[in-house]
């Protein structure tokens, strides 16, 4: 097992309690408590404060759309993309509209890593997915895709299964597991588009076939645009799918002063398949082709987002106000590379130096 030290991470980061009529409306970039600069304005309207409970993680699966879909915490995004917890309809301008305590905090410190023993062994591992409920987690090792199982999140994982990953598809480019740990979505090799496997239940393996019809728009729209996916995250009540499309460099590399685009999308469920997806890094942090922003995790309100950004090295957690509104404020979490939170947002699990590892806060 490789061991690594973690130094405490503070963060220190004041948010008003209140807004104006327009809750986009943002102060100006504010100074990270290790001196860095937050790549985005604070959202003025953000109340800082401990995590909140989480949306249920349970739910029903959809046959044939390959995701959870349960009720979902409040504010979750419907099939139009919209927020359905009542929202700001009526509210008349300049009125002060709270907002809510977010699920994942911005002040959080996580300095007491620890590893997870069944993705901790001497071979290199890396953490793919783990449900927010934190019973089920796939992770590769050698190049190769396990799964694995507890029934308490307070109990040890049992011994990690293979799953055998089938032809066309690879792990590179990440995976992505429901909340009831059902399905999981595989980037295909070419990195042209999505597909799924599921099962029945949680202790069985994964069916072989491969199940590409809940993603055909997106599929179609890989070829026509010619970008490749990669860092698929579903979101905990199942309603949204957020990736990262990128151009890929030509056989003969770019033209001088090229270096192609990588953009943050998120696709919302939507009559038994993935919609076509709006760009959410908003220009903020788009990345570039061989600097990417990769998702790696998203919070039980779908208010935080978390992704490893290739160009720091480093992973990064963004927050909102709504599940619709722009990602602005930003923390570091350093080397705490494909960060998944749990639902409550209190557990943090996430790989470092070749094993998976957890933090509480």
């Amino acid at each position: 097992m490789n061991q690594s030290t973690f130094a405490a991470v503070g963060f220190a980061l004041c948010f008003g309690a209140a807004c104006s009529g327009n809750s986009d409306e943002h102060a100006p970039p504010i100074a990270m408590a290790d001196g860095g600069a937050s790549q985005g304005g604070s959202a003025g309207t953000h109340v800082s404060g401990g995590s909140g409970s989480g949306g249920g993680s349970g739910g029903h699966d959809v046959a044939s759309g390959g995701v959870v879909n349960d009720a979902g915490a409040a504010g979750s995004l419907g099939d139009a993309g919209t927020l359905n917890d009542g929202g700001a309809a009526g509210m008349q301008e300049g009125m002060i509209i709270p907002v809510p305590a977010s699920s994942c905090s911005e002040s959080a410190v996580w300095a007491m890593p620890k590893p997870l023993a069944v993705a901790a062994t001497g071979a290199s591992e890396r953490l793919l997915s783990i449900t927010a409920d934190e019973l089920d987690l796939v992770f590769e090792r050698g190049g190769k895709l396990y799964r694995a199982h507890r029934s308490a999140a307070s109990d040890v994982f049992g011994s990690a299964a293979a799953v055998t990953v089938p032809v066309g598809y690879g792990l590179s480019a990440g995976a992505a597991l429901s909340a009831d740990a059902k399905t999981l979505i595989l980037v295909a090799s070419s990195g042209q588009g999505f597909g799924a496997l599921t099962r029945a239940s949680r202790t069985v393996a994964f069916g072989a076939v491969v199940n590409t019809a809940p993603f055909l728009a997106l599929n179609q729209r890989a070829e026509q645009t010619m970008e490749q996916y990669a860092a698929p995250v579903l979101a905990p009540n199942g309603n949204s799918l957020v990736f990262t499309a990128f151009t890929p460099e030509p056989a003969g590399g770019f033209p001088v002063g090229v270096v192609g685009q990588s953009v943050v999308y998120e696709s919302v469920w939507s009559t038994g398949s993935w919609a076509m997806p709006s760009a959410i890094s908003h220009n903020l942090f788009d990345g570039t082709t061989l600097k990417r922003p990769l998702p790696s995790g998203l919070s039980s309100d779908s208010r935080t987002l978390f992704y490893f950004d290739e160009g720091t090295s480093k992973e990064v957690a963004r927050f909102r106000d709504r599940p619709d509104a722009p990602l602005y404020t930003v923390v570091d979490l350093g080397a705490r590379a494909g960060a998944v939170p749990n639902a409550a947002c209190n557990v943090l699990y996430y790989s470092s130096s070749g094993d998976v590892l957890f933090d509480t806060k």
